[in-house]
């Protein structure tokens, strides 16, 4: 097969802040970039799970500061490209500029796809200052079930100058042919590069990675163990082998990922947060069918169980509702005004 060039981005220390209530402190975050920098990848992510300026007592609060996640990883990754997640309106100006002195290389500007006007600033703010920027696209099958509104939204970021866009399937919804589909036609209309965060809602994380690298995309996120919220995301061990066995080099040391992947639980050890590894239940499925972000899969089924409510419309009931990460708050008064319609 001809080699194209990937780049896999490493999730794990932002995104896997999810399973563990945005628990992941200095000790953990230390020990784990000393490992996958020795895997030779390139970038590593860091921070609370929704991002620069998210920890709060509604969303969840941080065990650390950001200031305290990015100068850890910082001090400990040498030669590995140091990102952060940004959503306008979690996060501030202020919180871009204090990250750029702190040493992040690449910021990854994310809002939900149906509001990419608020991403506005931010990139702005990032390319007067001369620092990568990446345009994510949250809760992706939003829009891409809308031919002209994906053509409306990246065509946005591009008019912006953003070179990089991210489909993050944050659902976890999409399917292999669906893959396929977003990003032939994203290659055939848009000249700039392409990248997938996925989600194992469905099993398919790992599949849905490979088809759009396979048809275009540059960039995949991917975790150890598949480390994030709800099911979790891309498992990086397995992603690597599978490319390797389709002779596609990542340029990784298979061999110090399968260790790093080994060892992983171990960090969690004597710290306050229990390590525990992603698996599919019914709770994810459900929260993927009706397009639910990943993260609120825990928050319907603990009302739904409360109020005595059927699982499945409680999470078609807030499915409905098209909410998005930071609209948490949200569940609790959807589902009990459904206890009392009854």
């Amino acid at each position: 097969m001809k080699n194209k060039k990937i780049i896999i981005s490493d999730v794990t220390l932002r995104d896997g802040n999810h399973a563990v209530s945005h628990s992941i402190d200095k000790s953990i975050i230390r020990k784990y970039c000393e490992a996958i920098e020795k895997t030779k990848i390139k970038i590593v992510e860091v921070g609370h799970g929704n991002g620069l300026g998210a920890s709060s007592l509604s969303i969840g609060k941080s065990i650390i500061s950001d200031k305290e996640a990015i100068t850890t990883a910082r001090k400990y990754l040498k030669k590995t490209k140091l990102s952060v997640h940004s959503i306008p309106g979690f996060s501030r100006i202020d919180d871009i500029k204090k990250s750029i002195d702190y040493g992040v290389d690449i910021f990854r500007i994310g809002t939900n796809s149906s509001e990419i006007d608020t991403t506005y600033q931010q990139i702005e703010f990032c390319k007067k200052n001369k620092v990568e920027v990446w345009g994510v696209l949250m809760m992706a099958h939003l829009v891409f079930d809308k031919r002209k509104s994906y053509i409306k939204t990246i065509q946005f970021l591009k008019n912006m100058g953003v070179k990089t866009v991210i489909i993050m399937d944050s659902a976890g919804i999409f399917l292999p042919h669906d893959i396929e589909n977003i990003f032939k036609n994203l290659k055939r209309k848009f000249k700039i590069n392409f990248g997938f965060h996925g989600h194992n809602n469905f099993g398919s994380a790992v599949w849905n990675s490979v088809t759009a690298y396979l048809n275009g995309a540059k960039i995949i996120d991917a975790s150890i163990k598949g480390f994030g919220a709800g099911s979790g995301n891309t498992q990086l061990d397995i992603l690597v082998t599978v490319l390797e066995r389709l002779n596609i080099k990542t340029g990784l040391d298979l061999g110090k990922i399968y260790k790093t992947a080994k060892i992983f639980p171990d960090f969690f050890k004597q710290r306050k947060v229990k390590y525990k590894n992603p698996f599919t239940e019914p709770k994810n499925i459900m929260s993927a069918n009706y397009g639910l972000f990943s993260g609120f899969a825990s928050k319907v089924d603990y009302f739904s169980q409360k109020y005595n409510l059927d699982d499945i419309e409680a999470f078609k009931a807030i499915g409905q509702k098209k909410l998005v990460a930071g609209q948490e708050d949200l569940i609790f008064n959807i589902l009990f005004n459904l206890k009392n319609s009854k």
